[in-house]
């Protein structure tokens, strides 16, 4: 038997705070300890009622000190962090950071003193990527000549491999990675599966298309209204289903109304398992104005859903490989709404696109081919003793 490996996660957000690179670490590091690996995450500890210590399907999870106030956050946050590293890190084969910014460039600087290789994930791209993130940090030349010294780095998609290469690190240091997904568990709603889950909803035989996100202004939610009101006008049955909440919840449901879309969009709210909504779709639509690579795409493509998305990475990526549904560019609500229709209007297309779709989302996203490569690419650091 292979030697189990010790690995560090750092993530600054992890349980009980869901969100997109959160969900794909966990995913991950569960998949390592079924391996038989060690996994420890290292997060913040924002809420007192939260744990210091807790292990969730044989991950260790340890959240540090976090002053929770305006300035002090990010203070806390490299205290702790390094602290915790000096004191543990000789203990670990790798360190595998699930963000970038103030937190990899201490995981470097550290890794590079304790002689620890260090990964990064690029956990999205364009205002949210990374160098628009160091970009904003004080100092932003010295953490990017740090950047430029890792051991190496995970990119989800061809647009983040672009970046962090154009901000100096070497190509050969780059692995194309996507996140993975239990493809098992997101499967196609075939024969009466789906008229019983949408029975189960409440819902009709009518067309309907699904987005899953967290209501936040980077989901451009607004302009995807606006591009309801052009299906509307092309495919009056169609009816929008966005399942999730967040911040921008209220002037979401305030927009629904000014628009006279009642009954054309349902908002259900936040859902842990978002599967019997997949069920009941014909199409996913994706209208983010930024993406690093979107959850709910591969889940809604595991699930064999067709797709009509804004040009942003990871979808880009998606299109240019397979014939799964269209793209439009960013922000036009009337173009999104045209596509959105299209597919909608030829349930024929529709369910070629999602055969496809499932296809795809097995090929590349399956969670055992991709803890394959990223166990593979640990031992490679490790062999070679190539240090951040």
């Amino acid at each position: 038997m292979v030697d189990p490996l010790r690995v560090l996660m750092v993530s600054p957000q992890f349980r009980p705070m869901v969100g997109g690179y959160e969900q794909a670490g966990e995913r991950l590091a569960a998949e390592l300890v079924r391996r038989g690996h060690r996994v420890t995450v290292v997060t913040e500890r924002r809420d007192p009622a939260w744990p210091p210590r807790e292990d969730i399907q044989g991950i260790r999870i340890r959240r540090l000190t976090s002053w929770n106030r305006p300035k002090l956050q990010t203070v806390s946050g490299i205290f702790f962090l390094a602290l915790f590293l000096l004191s543990h890190a000789r203990r670990f084969d790798v360190i595998h950071v699930h963000q970038y910014g103030w937190c990899s460039t201490v995981a470097i600087i550290l890794g590079r003193m304790l002689g620890r290789p260090v990964v990064l994930k690029l956990t999205s791209t364009g205002p949210q990527g990374i160098v628009a993130t160091l970009n904003l940090l004080h100092g932003t030349g010295f953490h990017v000549r740090l950047h430029r010294r890792l051991s190496a780095c995970i990119a989800t998609s061809e647009r983040a491999r672009k970046e962090v290469i154009e901000l100096g690190l070497v190509a050969d240091r780059v692995h194309l990675i996507p996140n993975g997904l239990d493809t098992r568990a997101f499967v196609p709603a075939l024969g009466g599966a789906r008229s019983d889950a949408r029975r189960q909803l409440g819902l009709g035989d009518e067309p309907l298309a699904i987005t899953v996100c967290h209501i936040r202004p980077e989901k451009n939610l607004p302009m995807l209204l606006d591009a309801w009101k052009r299906v509307q006008t092309l495919l009056p049955a169609a009816r929008l289903i966005i399942v999730g909440d967040g911040p921008g919840m209220t002037d979401l449901k305030d927009r629904v109304e000014r628009l006279g879309l009642q009954g054309a969009v349902l908002l259900p709210g936040a859902y842990p398992d978002p599967r019997p909504w997949y069920a009941v779709a014909d199409l996913f639509v994706l209208s983010s104005a930024n993406e690093g690579l979107s959850n709910s795409l591969m889940e809604a493509l595991s699930s064999g859903l067709p797709m009509v998305s804004t040009r942003v990475s990871g979808s880009e990526d998606v299109i240019a490989a397979a014939d799964i549904g269209l793209l439009v560019p960013l922000d036009d609500a009337q173009a999104l709404g045209e596509a959105a229709a299209e597919i909608l209007g030829s349930p024929e297309r529709a369910l070629k696109c999602g055969v496809r779709a499932r296809e795809y989302a097995e090929a590349n996203y399956s969670l055992t081919a991709v803890a394959d490569k990223v166990e593979a690419l640990y031992r490679l650091l490790i062999s070679s003793g190539r240090a951040a």
